[in-house]
């Protein structure tokens, strides 16, 4: 008895559905229907209709455009496969041509459609996995952390890869106002990828992912000991995974997490080697943090040019309405980059801009920044009595909350504008002020050295423009690298 041909959607289902890694069980019972029933599709049995095939596909989370794409293949395979021309017929040898180039056509397409369907698969599981991830992660936060960690120990659904991706994910959102909270989130994400099941390369590679968060928790949590030891574990792990990583997770997360690391560890140069890197992987998902991270690294490295440069580049990727933090933060830097690089006439107009933002968050000292940047735009613009009002206002703010640094820049900026007025009794005063206030800030050995060099030409009144510039300067770098020595006669670095 011939053999019955197969309809096409009969072998897109079957095809699709082995490619997910669902039985027909599985996809019978998510369905709703009985493996009987999905058997009959793909025997060709029972008609499978466009319209149902999506559905099924649906619930595997497959996009239905796939259907399509498996169809192309399925008919450059059977062109591939055609048979022959007879070789007594005229144009045999033409005909064979044809079938020759028909066949070449047939493969290239072949591999063509197959390298998009894996692509696909790989999004489809991405898709369908943070889904999941979502979900579980809203009923586990619910939970006190003891919880937490037995419920992952023994209930098999907890023990999912997009879990740990998801709570890795949240380590990262709570670390700058919350590091204790962020390092216990990350060490929860460590025990998630360490129960889920899989080939030991895959679970290595996702240990590695959740230990290198683990690293940027002890990082805000100032233990740069721990940091490195975590680091160091993350890196061994994801690379002994690399053979079996399925593409499921976002490959620049670990180079990004290395750079901001290894910035902490002054060590800058390789700092932006992996920030290169993460750039590389990143498909646009955290391509505005990565920059700014750049950007930082940038500036502490002595380069206001290219920090500046970097944030203009991060800027239009950042929606202000989902994430104002982020986007105040961008530009809040790259106006006060603008107005030190002496273009503060780029700076006014986008200064309404920042201020709502700030004003949004309703953070104090969001809105002393504010100020700040009004009186550097206000001084580079020639409006010395504005740019003394703002700086003077934003100097008490700083004052009020010990901000040590944001204190003594403005300072410092408030005494280049008497300088350039040629008001050094003034800039005497502010510096008297400045040793009184210093004595109850914690700030850099080196930083301070700088400052009571100021200080004492000030109270000399040999304060000069130069040496205050020079001493601002070395300020914002010191602020990111507290081992950087400060000489008198000139800027070091």
């Amino acid at each position: 008895m011939p053999q019955s041909i197969l309809p096409d959607l009969a072998i897109v289902l079957t095809f699709l559905r082995q490619g997910q890694g669902w039985s027909q069980t599985k996809l019978a019972r998510e369905a709703g229907s009985t493996p009987n029933v999905i058997n009959d599709y793909e025997r060709g049995r029972k008609p499978l209709s466009r319209r149902r095939l999506e559905q099924l596909l649906a619930v595997m989370a497959v996009p239905p455009e796939r259907i399509d794409v498996t169809l192309s293949c399925l008919t450059a395979n059977r062109a591939a496969a055609r048979a022959p021309a007879d070789p007594e017929d005229v144009f045999a040898v033409e005909r064979r041509q044809v079938e020759a180039v028909s066949a070449q056509a047939g493969r290239l397409a072949e591999e063509l459609s197959r390298g998009i369907l894996q692509l696909l698969t790989v999004q489809g599981e991405a898709l369908h996995g943070r889904q999941v991830g979502e979900s579980l992660w809203r009923r586990l936060k619910q939970c006190p952390a003891a919880e937490r960690r037995v419920l992952i120990e023994n209930v098999e659904k907890y023990q999912h890869w997009a879990l740990a991706e998801r709570v890795a994910a949240e380590s990262i959102e709570r670390a700058a106002n919350h590091p204790r909270e962020a390092l216990e989130l990350a060490e929860l994400a460590v025990l998630i990828a360490e129960h889920v099941r899989g080939d030991a390369a895959w679970t290595s590679r996702l240990a590695g992912y959740a230990w290198v968060h683990v690293a940027n928790a002890q990082r805000v949590c100032n233990d740069l000991h721990a940091m490195e030891a975590a680091l160091t574990r993350a890196l061994k792990l994801w690379k002994e995974g690399e053979p079996g990583d399925p593409g499921l997770l976002n490959r620049a997360v670990v180079p990004w997490i290395e750079a901001v690391c290894r910035s902490e560890q002054r060590r800058f140069p390789e700092a932006l080697q992996r920030i290169e890197d993460a750039l590389a992987l990143d498909g646009g998902e955290l391509r505005a943090k990565i920059l700014i991270t750049k950007s930082g690294i940038l500036k502490a490295l002595g380069d206001p040019k290219g920090s500046t440069a970097v944030l203009a580049e991060a800027a239009p990727l950042i929606d202000g309405r989902k994430d104002p933090r982020l986007a105040f933060y961008l530009r809040f830097n790259l106006l006060s980059d603008l107005c030190r690089l002496g273009r503060a006439d780029e700076v006014e107009g986008r200064l309404e801009e920042v201020r709502r933002l700030a004003e949004q968050m309703g953070e104090k000292l969001d809105l002393a920044r504010i100020v700040w940047v009004q009186g550097l735009a206000a001084a580079g613009l020639g409006r010395t009595a504005e740019a003394k009002a703002a700086l003077g206002q934003a100097r008490r703010d700083f004052e009020s909350n010990e901000l040590a640094y944001d204190y003594a820049q403005v300072s410092l900026d408030l005494s280049l504008v008497l300088l350039e007025q040629g008001r050094s009794g003034e800039v005497r005063a502010i510096a008297e002020e400045m040793l009184q206030i210093f004595k109850r800030f914690s700030i850099g050995r080196e930083a301070m050295m700088a400052l009571q060099i100021f200080c004492e030409a000030a109270q000399r009144e040999t304060a000069t423009v130069e040496l205050t510039r020079r001493v601002v300067r070395f300020l914002l770098r010191a602020q990111a690298d507290p081992g950087l020595r400060f000489e008198e006669g000139a800027e070091a670095g």
